[in-house]
């Protein structure tokens, strides 16, 4: 799937392919895992590269083509 944010199209950095598989991960931070409270952290969009596996980050949701 090809995808984008806002204006740009998304390339991959190291290949500058433009298809990705989307995904999820959370971010954790120490004081909300130490409290058991990691249901409460922020997630990030993830982007993986078709071509070389590289994996982009995004706090903000790419958007499909």
């Amino acid at each position: 799937m090809e995808y984008h944010v806002g204006n740009t199209k998304i390339l991959c950095p190291c290949c500058r392919n433009n298809t990705f598989d989307k995904d999820y991960r959370q971010l954790n931070s120490r004081g909300a895992t130490f409290l058991g409270l990691d249901w409460a952290n922020r997630n990030a969009t993830i982007l993986v590269c078709h071509q070389c596996s590289y994996i982009s980050w995004f706090m903000d949701e790419p958007e499909e083509v």
